[in-house]
């Protein structure tokens, strides 16, 4: 009977993972699900015509995720986030032989405004989109289906995270320089 001994890690094999986790992080590498949250958004009060689907579900799970509390009292909330408009289509790009759909391009609309919590306008309505094409095969209907809804629901966290993204810049954009 064999017995296994277990030898330690060589100090050379631990400096060099040491080495490249400060290497990583002081060039300012993020995981892709962190988003950096202005302070603005600390509080937010999202508001849209349907606000438990769509892009502003993206947008909620996005705000929470990156530490912000999404409230429905206007009087608690350090900021609104109002989201104008959202438009989710589906058009034909290419038709096969037989007369049907062969590829499909999706598209996904937003635009959306931010004022503080006394009503002031911090940014104007911005609008964002994403398109993305998929082939098309009728003959795998429930995968390509699951496919759409899939790639609709990556689409409208994307544009979530540009959002954000945008107010940040946009809040940067208008803050004072310090002397």
């Amino acid at each position: 009977m064999m017995t296994e001994t277990k030898r330690p890690l060589p100090v050379a094999a631990i400096a060099f993972a040491i080495l490249l986790s400060v290497l990583v992080s002081a060039c300012g590498f993020q995981l892709r699900g962190s988003v950096e949250l202005p302070p603005m958004l600390r509080v937010t009060l999202l508001q849209s015509g349907n606000p438990w689907t769509g892009i502003a579900a993206a947008l909620r799970i996005e705000l929470e995720s990156a530490g912000s509390r999404i409230t429905t009292d206007a009087g608690e909330a350090t900021a609104i986030l109002t989201l104008v408009s959202e438009r989710s289509l589906q058009r034909v790009l290419s038709v096969g032989r037989s007369g049907k759909a062969s590829e499909y391009e999706l598209y996904e609309e937003v635009t959306f405004a931010l004022r503080d919590s006394e009503g002031r306008e911090l940014l104007k309505p911005q609008t964002l989109s994403q398109t993305r094409d998929m082939v098309f095969d009728e003959n795998q209907l429930l995968g390509k289906v699951s496919e759409t809804d899939k790639l609709r629901e990556q689409m409208r966290r994307s544009l979530a995270r540009q959002i954000i993204t945008r107010i940040r810049t946009g809040l940067q954009a208008h803050e004072p320089v310090a002397p």
